[in-house]
């Protein structure tokens, strides 16, 4: 009895620790004094894990339960900037966005030898413009200028028998006129004179190589000249008169070039009417008047003798 009493407190803590529980469980059930242990009849000891572990399990199971929502997160969020960066693209800014330029050098033109056909492009003829026709002006300021060169550009030059004549036709136009000058050797060509005034010189000895002539209301004049030949013993006419010229027009005859010929003579005619003379000879004196008239008669002033010529004139119509 006593034998078996003492076995059965060795037993325990071994079936103890063949079931799973640790030795200090076993010993403490079994400590003698008969007190009381830690776990009741309902608790068998060893089963229960302890709270250290429990909190690591815890924390674990928290975590795994919070990946799968942590990764959902993420994909949301990635998927939310995929659409805005998807959506930015498709906006109408990126639309109207001009292309990356591209990269161009400078280079030197290199001149081809023979150009190519395919290459010329024949350039467009534009159409002609059309003329634009700009009006004149009215006004009196801008017409008068014009009128006056015009008259300047088509007068006759000042200073010929023209030019003289002008003034006698603007305060007589119904009058009959003429005016004249002479060109003297050595002296140059005189001042004109008009309507019986003498030209060229009187008592000097000196010779007239030209004259100019012009008649007014008279239908025009022509002349010719009768010049000296020092290789004969007479004078020579002109191979030909001048053109009749008209009224208010010059008329010359003989040449005012250095050594031209003297004139001993001349001849002329008017259209109508008649025309008179009175000359002045080399060494003589003033000559009768003689007149003729219009065409086919004309006037002859000087001589035919070569060694002599009329040194003055004086002419009317």
């Amino acid at each position: 009895m006593g034998a078996a009493s003492a076995a059965e407190p060795s037993s325990e803590p071994a079936a103890a620790a063949a079931s799973g529980g640790s030795p200090e469980a076993a010993t403490a059930v079994a400590s003698p004094g008969g007190g009381a242990g830690t776990h009741t009849d309902e608790e068998p000891p060893g089963n229960r894990p302890k709270k250290p572990m429990l909190a690591a399990a815890a924390i674990v199971g928290a975590v795994l339960i919070s990946v799968p929502f942590l990764v959902a997160g993420q994909d949301d969020d990635r998927k939310t900037e995929k659409d805005q960066t998807q959506n930015a693209a498709g906006t109408v800014l990126d639309a109207q966005r001009p292309p990356a330029p591209e990269t161009y050098t400078s280079e030197s033109p290199k001149p081809s030898v023979k150009p190519s056909k395919k290459e010329t492009v024949k350039p467009s003829v534009p159409p002609a413009p059309k003329p634009v026709v700009v009006p004149p002006s009215p006004s009196p300021s801008t017409s008068k200028p014009a009128e006056t060169k015009k008259k300047a550009a088509t007068g006759p030059p000042p200073g010929t028998a023209a030019a003289a004549l002008a003034g006698l036709a603007k305060s007589d136009p119904q009058g009959r006129h003429i005016c004249y000058r002479a060109f003297v050797s050595g002296q140059g060509w005189q001042s004109a004179v008009c309507d019986g005034t003498m030209t060229g010189t009187a008592g000097q000895g000196k010779k007239i190589t030209a004259l100019n002539i012009a008649v007014w209301n008279v239908e025009g004049s022509s002349a010719n000249a009768l010049r000296h030949d020092g290789g004969s013993s007479s004078a020579k006419w002109a191979p030909s008169w001048t053109a009749v010229i008209g009224d208010g027009k010059n008329n010359y005859i003989g040449s005012s070039k250095p050594g031209a010929p003297f004139l001993t003579g001349f001849a002329m005619n008017v259209g109508k009417g008649n025309v008179c003379h009175t000359a002045k000879m080399q060494n003589g004196g003033w000559g009768q008047q003689f007149c003729k008239n219009g065409r086919p008669e004309y006037m002859f002033v000087g001589t035919t003798d070569n060694n002599n010529w009329f040194e003055a004139v004086k002419l009317t119509v």
